[in-house]
């Protein structure tokens, strides 16, 4: 994690309230539902613009169904099509605290051409970036997708933490990450180019089913 000066600096820079959605299994062994939870608890230290729910996956089954969630832990950005499946730990904290700045500011490192660009997207696109906490070039992917997701409501992004999710990994034939799947069908291994990804979702306008299971 960031050090406490440098979080505390970034988080003053946040304007509008984040609303996020935490699934747990507490009646499950679930340690990285712990992790999760210790991480939010400790950001949250920092500012009072973060709006947390939590949301069981056992005793609150239906409600989790509304978000189609069904692993724990899970974090929805509930305003953003941004999702965490796994826990955000290790190198993957730091670009999850900077996503959470870029949801609240609405500030991206782009421009206003990517914006532009995007508008180009007819039906939603899907990007699953499958990382591990120990990955030195996962975070530049995850905080590339991410933008995209906080510029467009037409991108949605789903960051695998693969440790956790095996199934996932092995259903993409995963052998080093960051790999990133576009509308679940065609995979894009390390850190993505912006302008071949943003040319992906812009003309593959097919709106297919991410669901793995």
């Amino acid at each position: 994690m960031e050090s406490v000066g440098k979080i505390k600096d970034m988080f003053k820079q946040m304007r509008d309230p984040v609303k996020l959605v935490v699934f747990t299994d507490k009646e499950e062994m679930c340690p990285a539902c712990n992790e999760t939870l210790a991480i939010l608890e400790s950001i949250m230290q920092y500012t009072d613009k973060i709006m947390l729910q939590e949301i069981s996956l056992i005793s609150e089954k239906e409600e989790a169904a509304k978000y189609g969630v069904t692993r724990a832990p899970t974090i929805i950005f509930k305003d953003f099509g941004i999702k965490y499946t796994g826990a955000p730990i290790g190198l993957e904290t730091a670009p999850f605290i900077q996503t959470i700045l870029m949801a609240s500011t609405g500030e991206t490192p782009h421009g206003p051409l990517v914006s532009k660009k995007l508008e180009k997207i007819k039906q939603e696109g899907n990007l699953i970036v499958i990382v591990t906490p120990t990955c030195p070039y996962c975070a530049q992917a995850v905080l590339l997708e991410n933008s995209l997701a906080i510029i467009s409501p037409k991108v949605n992004v789903e960051i695998v933490e693969s440790y956790e999710n095996p199934d996932i990994a092995r259903k993409f034939q995963v052998t080093g990450v960051p790999v990133t799947i576009v509308n679940s069908k065609e995979k894009i291994t390390g850190i993505p180019n912006l302008a071949i990804l943003i040319n992906k979702l812009v003309a593959d306008e097919s709106n297919l089913d991410l669901m793995y299971g």
